[in-house]
């Protein structure tokens, strides 16, 4: 998601029709941060996926720590 793309979406909306598919309910009192929560961790992955690779970088089949 770009900025502007980020800008236009609907945390609420996705956090909400999202615990309706999982079954779970999230309480009024934490809603809010959920969402903003959600919109940060958007922020961050935008900031992964923008991350340049170099084009023989090869995907790890098993992860190694």
């Amino acid at each position: 998601m770009g900025d502007n793309q980020s800008s236009q979406w609907d945390y609420a909306a996705y956090v909400e029709q999202t615990a309706q598919l999982l079954g779970i309910e999230i309480p009024e009192a934490y809603q809010q941060g959920v969402v903003e929560n959600m919109a940060q961790l958007s922020a961050i992955a935008q900031q992964v996926m923008e991350f340049p690779l170099p084009p023989n970088t090869e995907i790890a089949p098993v992860f190694k720590p």
